[in-house]
């Protein structure tokens, strides 16, 4: 029992201890951001938080990359309103500043705030940006893949603010689906903001040869998928440049996932690159389990791809003997479905619609029935159910909506 006890001790002290103060968990957050916090203090009539976001997308401040923290005041203030007037002085009305890690205002306005004010702060200032102390670090350590990359996805976040306030986005978003639909900026304006990324990105794929490793690649991938890099004619011209040896890294190393990422990163950005010739080129290990391939990394892809092709052959050919694996998994006590939709999206539902795209009612009620047997998911019926429905089957809309899930 003491043992216990001793294990259970620190879970206890944490449970027991105080909520931060408003105070602490502003300097915590200071610190964090050590750069610097871009701080907006609102007051009744003084909305300030959208007209600041939009002017730190003009330059230079878009350069410094800085966080930004509203905190409501007037009637109904935040916790944290108080605190600030009471550290900083100031008197009723609405202020905005830029704070340093350690807690001291380095420049600050009481008027709406502008690009020229926030620019003029950010000079008097003198700040630098973690842009800048990368560039300063690969000075001094050129050879350092992981400072290249850190300074590329820093890039990448600046130009993607920039592009979306000339071409006036909705917001950073994968690319369309359909080419057509993107808007390519001008020669001028590529090379104005996108020059600095495309130059890192050039020599990060040159100098890692196709694809960074690890943390580095997850992190490379996600960053150029969230990038607004499609706009750009001088970002596409590098990653398909780099297409060929990429897509013989994955020919040489099928299992790695992060390289597959970024070749799924980099082919919307390019307005998507055939898939299945690819595929076709990397022959699965000898003893490879039916439905474990495609590898891991591409899995989700290809079931894009399949459907976008209504390729259900395929679809059933790969998801069929996953099931079946899955299914006796959870029979024999080696997986456990929980209560979540995860294997729905990615095993049952696209099983399910691509057996009765086929005509083959039968296979589907029957795998739809061996679920109901072994999962002890709730919301089965209702998935089911709205399937059916969109698949233009009333009938099955009904049965499947009425099925009881018994569980395990």
């Amino acid at each position: 029992m003491r043992g216990l006890t001793m294990l259970l001790l620190p879970a206890l002290l944490l449970a027991q201890r105080p909520p931060a103060s408003p105070a602490g968990a502003f300097d915590r957050e200071l610190k964090r951001n050590r750069f610097g916090t871009w701080l907006v203090l609102e007051d009744e009539g003084a909305a300030w938080g959208a007209a600041m976001r939009s002017a730190l997308d003009e330059e230079p401040m878009v350069f410094l990359n800085l966080p930004m923290k509203v905190v409501a005041g007037g009637r109904k203030p935040d916790a944290l309103a108080p605190v600030l007037r009471e550290r900083f002085g100031w008197t009723k009305g609405a202020r905005w500043a830029l704070v340093d890690a350690k807690g001291q205002v380095r420049g600050e306005g009481t008027e709406a705030p502008t690009s020229a004010a926030l620019g003029k702060a950010m000079e008097g200032a003198g700040m630098s940006s973690r842009a800048q102390e990368l560039s300063t670090f690969l000075r001094q350590n050129p050879d350092r893949v992981d400072a290249r990359t850190a300074l590329l996805l820093e890039y990448l976040t600046v130009a993607t603010r920039r592009t979306s306030k000339a071409l006036n986005l909705p917001g950073a978003k994968p690319a369309p689906s359909n080419p057509a639909a993107v808007v390519l900026l001008d020669s001028e304006a590529d090379l104005k903001i996108w020059a600095p990324a495309a130059q890192q990105l050039d020599a990060l794929l040159r100098e890692t040869g196709g694809s960074p490793d690890g943390f580095w690649g997850f992190l490379f991938g996600s960053r150029i998928r969230r990038s607004a890099a499609e706009h750009s004619p001088s970002m596409i011209a590098v990653l398909t440049r780099h297409r060929a040896t990429l897509e013989e890294l994955l020919r040489r190393s099928p299992e790695s996932v992060a390289t597959w990422q970024i070749w799924i990163a980099a082919s919307q950005k390019c307005g998507g690159w055939p898939l299945q010739p690819l595929l076709a080129g990397i022959p699965a290990l000898p003893g490879t389990p039916p439905g474990s391939w495609p590898p891991p990394g591409i899995f989700e892809e290809y079931l894009k791809d399949a459907k976008s092709r209504s390729d259900w052959t395929t679809i059933r050919e790969v998801l069929e003997p996953r099931w079946n694996s899955l299914r006796d998994g959870i029979l024999d006590g080696q997986f456990e479905w929980g209560n979540n939709a995860s294997t729905w999206e990615w095993s049952l539902g696209p099983l399910l619609e691509a057996q009765i795209s086929q005509g083959d009612t039968g296979a589907a009620d029957q795998v739809l029935n061996e679920a109901a047997e072994v999962v002890g998911w709730a919301g089965l019926p209702g998935k089911a159910r709205d399937l059916a429905t969109r698949l233009n089957r009333p009938d099955l809309a009904t049965r499947w909506g009425a099925m009881t899930v018994k569980g395990k």
